[in-house]
């Protein structure tokens, strides 16, 4: 009789045990992290609760997207994402129900597993206005400019160092690099007028945390001084190849070179020249091939205007050989 009660008691302990303890909680998933391969698909995410719930990234994306925001009880979201050409990224589905809440993270594999992003540039002089500095850069991130990040190290009295994130809501006025932005071959940065009287220095610092690899930090020095807006060419004219491609016109003076923002170029008839942009090198454009068996030329006339500086112009008349 003990025996078979001891079987009866087993039966029942093994049936509880098939039971899902989700089942019973009133929020709930059935995993928390969920890793996807760089390919494009979708996968289901398991929801448990005992009421009404919502569903939200942890941040905005275009890289993904729900098939529902909300749902009801035991149910289920569709997550479908498209490839990853970038660097390793992951996001969190926010569940929530009343004042309950549980995230699941998505981690999808990247094509690059150590992303590269060379600053052309390690040091930035800055004139005394208001402005957004310019610096171009080289590597494989085009398919993730968006996982690019900044922040601003300040040097203290005490010899110390703050260091603060650039996102644009930084209301402290000691903070004079304002905002950060990046694309896949540039970024630019924000700076307040310099009002002290006297040269300020910080850095930034331009980083990308690959998720399940390596993190990268980018130091590029400022250095905000009281110039006024200087630029002169070497020459007036010149004359290049028909082959064309990349060429730099020298200038004798030039320390608006970061301000490409502030930077607009008239050259009439000049369609044949692309990618104008001033460096620290000096004045940089591209040629087309000239396949017109003529001679051809344009003025190009280059005005940089800074908020609180008079507007500085310079002007070069570019001829193309056959």
């Amino acid at each position: 009789m003990k025996k078979i009660l001891l079987i009866f008691s087993l039966f029942a302990l093994l049936a509880s045990c098939d039971k899902p303890f989700e089942m019973d909680l009133p929020l709930s998933v059935a995993q928390r992290n969920i890793s996807l391969t760089k390919d494009a698909g979708s996968t289901h995410v398991l929801v448990y609760a005992d009421g009404d719930w919502t569903a939200t990234f942890t941040e905005p994306i275009s890289w993904a997207s729900l098939n529902k925001v909300s749902g009801s009880g035991n149910s289920d979201l569709v997550f479908t994402y498209s490839a990853n050409y970038g660097i390793n990224r992951k996001v969190g589905i926010v569940l929530q129900k009343d004042n309950l809440r549980d995230t699941v993270w998505m981690n999808q594999t990247g094509a690059i597993s150590q992303p590269i992003y060379n600053p052309e540039v390690s040091q930035v002089p800055l004139l005394k206005y208001a402005g957004k500095a310019t610096v171009f850069a080289s590597g494989n991130v085009y398919y993730c400019a968006d996982a690019i990040y900044a922040t601003a190290i300040y040097p203290k009295a005490d010899g110390t160092e703050e260091e603060v994130l650039i996102d644009g809501n930084d209301s402290d006025p000691a903070h004079w690099i304002t905002s950060f932005e990046a694309l896949y071959d540039r970024f630019s940065f924000g700076t307040a007028a310099n009002a002290t009287g006297a040269e300020r220095t910080a850095k930034v610092k331009v980083t990308i945390n690959n998720l399940g690899g390596l993190t990268f930090n980018k130091y590029i020095t400022v250095a905000q001084g009281n110039a006024e807006p200087e630029i002169q060419l070497a020459k007036t004219t010149e004359y290049f190849e028909a082959e064309g491609g990349e060429q730099v016109v020298a200038l004798t003076k030039n320390n608006v070179w970061p301000y490409m923002s502030a930077l607009t170029v008239s050259a009439p008839n000049g369609e044949w020249i692309k990618d104008i942009r001033l460096s620290h090198e000096g004045l940089v454009f591209n040629l087309e091939k000239n396949t017109t068996n003529k001679l051809r030329s344009c003025t190009m006339e280059l005005t940089v205007s800074l908020l609180g500086g008079d507007p500085v112009k310079v002007s070069v008349k570019v001829y193309q050989k056959i």
